[in-house]
């Protein structure tokens, strides 16, 4: 995509590897409030000058594409763009998958590589091969970019970071990505010029009536979960019950995160009291960072009182789970829903074992235990309610996720219309181990 770059004027350069400074003076211009990230000395300049001029916060992910998760759900929240940062190399393009899914929902981001200088050969100390070389993310990320540049130029780092935020809300909003190296100088403009016009963007939520939400493709008027062709389809039992739950006593500016259109029922949100996310593109996986970043854009603003609720289901739960750590670190409150196979998620629809619980499948409320959380089992319909309403107060009063597993297996495929009931329990217990058995 075409843009005018707008040079910097000249004033003395910054002392070399201090870049951060001038980019850090864009990103305070530009409203920015919190930088999701995953740490590494390439982003020692940025780091440092966040830290000095202080005003943004930074969150450390455990995982690239969970950072620009994070930052999707803020930027749909707040309705700025969202900022990542991550030091090149070859985590680096797990980024690629988030940036993606940004570019096919609109969302605009701002993804901030800081890339090693080349040096001399060590001669000292372990040995890296020398055809190691961090991935060109440059390139790779142009398909799924509105813009990616790699900054030789230190005069073209104001102008550059000026261009992304304005080219990543202008038109249909998107990603940019800028690469920088570490030990780049950097000149300052001696004033405001070279500000791209501002370019409001519109979050997902926001519409004729702040927060209601249809499903793409249904009729208006429709109640019930959108199926993966958009048809509107019978809410499975736990959704139903879900539905009821935050339909006749949560809060206004309740907040539903699920990974597709129907995985929290309509009925929740026909008042036009609630917002619904979903991303059409996310991958499994992708709603716990997101409800991070949703999180902090309603902390950000001060509503510390609206609930976040994330349905996910267990195939994908694990993939990110690991941020988990990063809300406990963060002190990230939301209540976590997992469900088992089978539910309408467009992530997990047609699979063989759709509907049926896998024996094998880790124990969950375990893993967030290790993570700092709580968790617990519903094994009877009529123990969710009560475990939902545990889950929302211990969010509260601990600041971190809670999880309410359901272990209740589906007693059909939902985009078939089959009965939604639940058809037997299954809980966690010695499970036989596998004989294996080698051969040629």
């Amino acid at each position: 995509m075409a843009a005018q770059r707008i040079p910097a004027v000249g004033v003395p350069p910054v002392p070399r590897g201090q870049w951060g400074t001038a980019a850090v003076r864009v990103m305070k211009d530009e409203g920015v409030e919190v930088v999701f990230g995953c740490p590494g000395a390439a982003l020692l300049p940025l780091c440092t000058a966040m830290a000095e001029a202080g005003g943004i916060e930074r969150l450390s992910a455990r995982h690239e594409e969970g950072a620009t998760h994070m930052a999707h759900g803020w930027a749909r929240t707040s309705g700025k763009p969202g900022v990542v940062a991550a030091p090149a190399g070859p985590g680096a393009a797990r980024l690629l998958t988030g940036l993606y899914a940004a570019q096919q929902d609109a969302v605009p981001l701002v993804c901030i590589i800081g890339r090693e200088p080349a040096g001399p050969r060590r001669t000292t100390g372990p040995l890296r091969p020398d055809t190691f070389r961090p991935p060109d993310l440059v390139r790779l990320a142009g398909p799924v970019t509105k813009r990616a540049e790699r900054i030789e130029d230190p005069a073209r780092i104001p102008g550059a970071f000026r261009e992304a935020f304005h080219i990543a809300r202008e038109g249909r909003p998107g990603p940019v990505l800028l690469d920088v190296p570490a030990d780049l100088a950097a000149t300052e403009p001696a004033d405001g010029s070279g500000r791209g016009p501002g370019f409001a963007f519109r979050p997902a939520s926001a519409g004729p009536e702040r927060g209601r939400a249809v499903p793409p493709h249904a009729p208006a008027g429709r109640a019930g979960p959108a199926g993966l062709d958009g048809a509107c389809v019978p809410a499975p039992w736990p959704l139903a019950e879900i539905a009821e739950i935050f339909g006749t006593d949560a809060a206004p500016g309740t907040h539903l995160v699920g990974g597709a259109p129907g995985t929290c029922a309509t009925a929740a949100v026909r008042e036009g009291r609630r917002d619904r996310f979903h991303c059409h593109h996310g991958p499994p996986g992708w709603e716990v960072p997101a409800a991070i970043g949703i999180r902090t854009a309603l902390d950000a603003r001060g509503e510390r009182e609206a609930e976040v609720v994330v349905a996910v289901g267990s195939r994908g739960f694990p993939l990110l789970a690991e941020e988990l750590a990063s809300a406990v670190r963060h002190e990230v409150p939301f209540v976590l829903l997992l469900l088992p196979p089978g539910h309408p998620s467009g992530h997990q629809g047609h699979h063989p074992d759709d509907g049926h619980l896998d024996e094998h499948l880790p124990d969950h409320v375990k893993l967030v235990e290790a993570y700092g959380c709580a968790g617990r089992d519903v094994v009877e319909p009529a123990e969710l309610r009560s475990a939902v309403e545990w889950a929302r107060k211990e969010a509260v009063s601990t600041r971190r996720p809670v999880l309410v597993e359901v272990r209740t297996e589906w007693a059909g495929r939902v985009s078939d219309g089959a009965a939604t009931g639940p058809v037997r329990r299954d809980t966690h217990g010695p499970r036989p181990v596998p004989e294996f058995t080698h051969g040629t």
